[in-house]
């Protein structure tokens, strides 16, 4: 597999090196032609300055081109050999909890900043999803308290998660990733389990009507 990417990709940059030296080579051709025209007075009132600024624009057109070439091959490079930092950082901690459908289940968690400046924070949480079959629970939401604030070096931070689960919701476990804006990449989990409720059952009153014994 690896190797028939690396052989792809070879390839690609190959056709695109080709294609590049074509219009370069086609760049020149057109400028020898002018100054052949030129010289030949073969088309006349040719403006000379127009020559050269039009041959300084392909060649800074052909240094533009090789530059992004050049980087976004380095971008390419780096992103095969090291992955990105985002995909590389796990999890901080995981929350979890269990709830019922029509409840709301409160979890809590501290936030410290060990920067030296203050940071300026905002929780951001995605979708819960099926820990098994990656499907979207859109029954269940979660409120930060506070949502946004300041942290001064140093200094640590309460919140409160609230996790309400409507009575429509299905049973499973689900989670969602939390994000902690001023802190990224780094984010944190929350896993839910939704069980069933409980459900007592009620006797008939006296189970069935039975006439009282009659004394004599």
């Amino acid at each position: 597999m690896a190797i028939n990417m690396a052989k792809n990709m070879e390839d690609i940059t190959k056709q695109v090196l080709d294609i590049n030296r074509n219009y370069i080579n086609k760049s020149i051709d057109v400028i020898g032609l002018l100054k052949e025209a030129g010289n030949a007075k073969k088309i006349t009132n040719i403006n000379q300055d127009l020559v050269v600024d039009v041959f300084n624009g392909i060649v800074k057109l052909n240094l533009e081109y090789y530059a992004k070439l050049v980087d976004f091959g380095f971008s390419v490079t780096n992103q095969i050999l090291s992955p990105s930092q985002e995909s590389s950082t796990g999890s901080s901690f995981t929350l979890s909890g269990k709830v019922k459908p029509g409840e709301i289940i409160t979890l809590q968690f501290v936030l410290d900043n060990p920067k030296s400046e203050a940071v300026l924070c905002e929780l951001q949480y995605s979708s819960f999803l099926n820990i098994d079959d990656q499907t979207e629970n859109p029954e269940i939401s979660a409120t930060f308290s506070p949502q946004s604030f300041e942290l001064e070096p140093e200094k640590s931070m309460t919140i409160d998660i609230s996790c309400p689960v409507s009575k429509a919701s299905k049973l499973g476990t689900y989670f969602s990733h939390v994000k902690v804006l001023g802190f990224e990449p780094a984010y944190f989990t929350i896993i839910l389990t939704i069980e069933k409720p409980i459900t007592t059952n009620v006797s008939k009153k006296n189970q069935s009507d039975k006439n009282p014994e009659s004394k004599t």
